[in-house]
């Protein structure tokens, strides 16, 4: 769709510079061009030195300018990476702001601004009528501490222990067949079960209710699996299970960012909850679920 809308305005955008040549008042459009945007760690203090830490799928960025002299913000649009999109300007620009944006719980239609990232500000950049300007290939970090990390499990062999349950198996050397690093986790469903759980072996507490609560993982899998949140509406209750999404299969590994806030509301915003899965078979073939940097955190929102 973003692809569509892109090619949509600069058909216009070429039907302004063929009607409008004859008109000496008329100034073409100038460029910008970006090809994607990495997570890479903080240069100070980062919040975690294991480079599977990072890994990511940034799909499209919001695009803001602020045009010096102007005293306002543009906001030009979301674009799916990579683009190439017209800025109605010539001259300086003080700043273009670039704000990362993800595919949230894996649908291509809700693209919010990811605030687990930084916004990245591109200052001083000159506009000229008909050129481009090449952002190229831009980095953001992470904006979030250390103690917003509720866990990482990165399934490398460094790792004291496991922190899912003996459901799932921990390949500690296995660099060609994981993510990212060395190691990776894998669950079995055999062709004679329908299903089969596993969870993290932690409890998590976040008492504050207006707190963003996101899953990242990467995966691979012959099979789909489900994700579940786990907890008891009221003390002393009896906890329920909620599913928070289905995850279909897929031969590649994909970095998901799971939205736990629906789910976590649903539940009652309970202080104390689990995080639960299941390895489905639906076809009656066994498979795999593979999961690599399985990351849970926890964040203020962040406009």
């Amino acid at each position: 769709m973003m692809k569509r809308i892109l090619t949509s305005v600069l058909f216009v955008v070429c039907l302004m510079v063929c009607g409008c040549s004859d008109d000496e008042d008329f100034v073409a459009p100038a460029f910008i061009h970006m090809d994607a945007m990495k997570v890479v760690a903080n240069a100070n203090n980062p919040v975690s030195t294991d480079p599977g830490f990072y890994t990511s799928d940034i799909t499209s960025v919001y695009v803001t300018a602020y045009y010096s002299g102007a005293r306002a913000h543009d906001t030009l649009g979301l674009f799916e990476l990579p683009f190439t999109v017209p800025v109605l300007h010539s001259g300086e620009v003080e700043y273009f702001e670039i704000s990362p944006a993800v595919k949230q719980s894996g649908i291509a239609g809700v693209q919010p601004y990811y605030s687990y990232y930084n916004r990245v500000k591109l200052e001083n950049i000159t506009l000229t009528s008909g050129d481009t300007v090449d952002f190229d290939t831009l980095s953001t970090t992470y904006n979030i501490t250390r103690s917003d990390v509720l866990m990482a499990e990165l399934f490398e062999p460094t790792e004291g222990s496991l922190l899912f349950d003996t459901a799932m198996k921990w390949n500690r050397y296995a660099a060609t067949e994981a993510c990212s690093g060395q190691g990776y986790g894998s669950v079995h469903v055999p062709a004679s079960m329908s299903s089969v759980p596993f969870t993290i072996d932690l409890d998590f507490y976040v008492s504050d209710p207006t707190k963003l609560l996101y899953l990242e993982l990467d995966s691979r899998s012959d099979v789909s699996f489900e994700v579940y949140m786990k907890a008891s509406r009221q003390a002393g209750s009896a906890a329920e299970t909620q599913r928070v999404m289905v995850v279909n299969p897929s031969d590649r590994w994909n970095h998901m960012y799971i939205n736990l806030g629906r789910t976590w509301a649903w539940l009652g915003y309970p202080a104390t909850f689990r995080i639960t899965f299941a390895a489905l078979n639906v076809e009656g073939a066994e498979g795999e679920v593979r999961l690599d940097n399985v990351k849970l955190l926890t964040t203020n929102y962040v406009l």
